[in-house]
C-alpha cells in the first residue's frame, strides 16, 4: 500500500485545514477529495501520460552507459590548492592525474567511443585552474569540436587572472564560485578576504554577470543555514547589490567523510532549526531568488500538475542516467566526477563503453528509508553512493533540508504553514506524527 500523509495547513487566528498527501503519486488534495488550486503558482493540471520507470540501480543489477552522451563531466584531476576542513573529494587519492599527455589522447579517442554533440561538458577538479596546463589546451579543442554544447566548471576562484577571465568569456563559460559566505571560515581559505582575489572575482563577476553565466555557490550546514546571509557577505565584499548576485545552493551538506559528519544536522533541534531557515527565507522571498532554491519549489509544482509518480524519478545528481558520463582524462568512467579511479569508483572505462557497469550506487526504491518518505520527491535518494553511518547522516541532512522546502512549497500554493505531517514514518523508532513549523510563528506569514 502507498504510503499516505496527513498534513496540517495553519493560518492567522486559529485557522487550520487538513490536506493529504501521496508523494508517490504526487498527489495533494483536500480531506473532502479536492485538489489543490494550482492556478496561484501560474500552472494548471496536465493531461496524464504514461511514465517510464527509472532504472532501480544497485550493485546487484548495475546500469550501464551509452555513447550518446548528453551531459559529459571530465575529471581533470583532484587536486586542489586549497585544503579545506570539508570537501566532497579529499577522502579520495589525488596523485595518478595530471599527465599533460593524456589531454592528446583523451581527444584522440573522443570519435571512438562518442557519438554526435553533448549537450553540455563540465570540467571538474580538484581545483579546475590547478590544471589549467591541461583544462586550457582541452577545453579549446573540445569547443571546436562542439561548438554548440555548453561549458562549465565549479571553480573556489582563487586562481583567477585576466588571462583567464578573458577565456572563460571568449570560449563561452558558466562558472560556478564555490564559497560559503560568512562559513567560509569554518571550511578554508576565503579568497574574497584578499585583496587581489577579491579584484579578480568582481572583475569575473561584472564580465559574466550580464551574461548569466557566473554564479556563487553555497554549501549548507549545521554552521551555515542561511542563504540570505550567504548572499549578504559575498555581496558586500565584492561592492555589489544584493539583488544583483546569482546565486545557487549545492543543498545541504552530504558526509563523506569525518570531516562532513562534523558539520551534519546533529539531531532533531539543529534539524527542525535548519528546516525552519530554509522555510522562512523562502516564504519571506529571501531566498527565491536563489535559483536551485525556487527550481526546486517549481519542479514540486510541475511534480504534482503532471501527477509524475516517484517510480520514474532517478536520482537527484543525474548520475544514474545512462546518458550521463564522468571519465578522467585516462579514459575511466567514473560513479561520478567527484570520485578516483584509483577506487571501487572506476566502473569501466570508454574503450569498452559496453561493459561499463555502475555498480557502485543505489537507485532510492532500494533505500529502505526512501519508500515512507513525505519528501520522497523533492529528495530524489541525497547520494547514490553512500553506505552506512554516512548514508545515514545523508539521508538525515537531505531530509530537513527539503522538508523545508516542501513546507515552503505548500505555502506558494495555499499561503498556509505546514504545522503537522501525520503518516508512515521513513525509518523505524521515528514517529509517526512530526510537528513541523511552529503555529506560534504564523503571524510573520500572515
Amino acid at each position: 500500500m502507498l504510503p499516505l500523509y496527513r498534513l496540517t495547513l495553519a493560518g492567522p487566528q486559529g485557522y487550520r485545514r487538513i490536506a493529504f498527501w501521496m508523494p508517490q503519486e504526487a498527489r495533494l488534495c483536500w480531506d473532502d477529495g479536492a485538489p489543490f488550486d494550482l492556478s496561484g503558482v501560474g500552472t494548471d493540471y496536465a493531461m496524464s501520460r504514461s511514465w517510464q520507470p527509472a532504472y532501480p540501480v544497485n550493485p546487484d543489477t548495475p546500469a550501464g552507459k551509452h555513447r550518446q552522451v548528453r551531459v559529459l563531466k571530465i575529471q581533470l584531476g583532484l587536486k586542489c590548492n586549497y585544503s579545506c576542513q570539508y570537501c566532497s573529494q579529499a577522502h579520495q587519492p589525488h596523485d595518478s592525474q595530471g599527465d599533460i599527455a593524456d589531454v592528446e589522447r583523451f581527444l584522440a579517442s573522443l570519435p571512438d567511443w562518442l557519438e554526435g554533440e553533448p549537450q553540455r561538458i563540465e570540467f571538474w577538479g580538484g581545483e579546475p585552474f590547478v590544471y589549467w596546463k591541461m583544462l586550457k589546451p582541452l577545453a579549446e579543442a573540445l569547443r571546436g569540436r562542439f561548438p554548440e554544447a555548453s561549458f562549465g566548471l565549479v571553480s573556489n576562484g582563487s586562481l583567477l587572472d585576466e588571462e583567464k577571465i578573458d577565456w572563460l568569456d571568449r570560449l563561452g563559460f558558466g562558472i560556478g564560485i564555490s564559497h560559503d559566505g560568512p562559513a567560509m571560515k569554518y571550511r578554508g581559505p576565503d579568497p574574497l578576504a584578499d585583496s587581489q582575489k577579491r579584484r579578480m572575482l568582481r572583475l569575473l563577476f561584472d564580465r559574466l554577470a550580464p551574461q548569466h553565466r557566473i554564479s556563487f555557490n553555497t554549501v549548507l550546514h549545521r554552521r551555515n543555514m542561511s542563504l540570505a546571509a550567504a548572499r549578504r557577505h559575498i555581496a558586500a565584499a565584492l561592492d555589489v547589490p544584493e539583488a544583483s548576485l546569482p546565486m545557487v545552493t549545492e543543498e545541504v551538506m552530504l558526509p563523506y567523510d569525518e570531516g562532513g559528519k562534523r558539520l551534519s544536522l546533529r539531531n532533531e533541534a539543529e534539524g527542525r532549526a535548519f528546516m525552519e531557515t530554509i522555510f522562512w527565507e523562502s516564504v519571506r522571498g529571501e531566498s527565491m531568488t536563489v535559483s536551485t532554491i525556487r527550481d526546486k519549489i517549481d519542479g514540486f509544482f510541475r511534480l504534482v500538475s503532471e501527477g509524475r509518480p516517484a517510480s520514474s524519478l532517478g536520482q537527484k545528481c543525474g548520475m544514474d542516467d545512462p546518458a550521463r558520463l564522468a571519465v578522467d582524462l585516462k579514459g575511466n568512467a567514473l560513479t561520478c566526477q567527484n570520485m578516483s579511479a584509483d577506487t571501487k569508483h572506476r566502473i569501466g572505462h570508454v574503450e569498452a563503453m559496453q561493459d561499463i557497469r555502475l555498480d557502485t550506487a543505489y537507485h532510492w526504491s532500494t533505500r529502505a528509508e526512501c519508500g515512507t518518505c513525505p519528501v520522497l520527491p523533492l529528495c530524489q535518494g541525497a547520494c547514490l553512493f553512500l553506505e552506512d553511518d554516512l548514508w545515514r547522516q545523508a539521508c538525515d541532512n537531505s531530509y530537513w533540508h527539503n522538508l523545508g522546502v516542501f513546507a515552503a512549497a505548500l505555502y506558494w500554493l495555499t499561503r498556509l504553514v505546514l504545522v503537522e505531517i501525520a503518516g508512515p514514518p521513513r525509518r523505524d523508532g521515528l514517529p509517526e506524527t512530526l510537528a513541523v513549523i511552529d503555529p506560534a510563528s504564523l503571524e510573520v506569514a500572515a
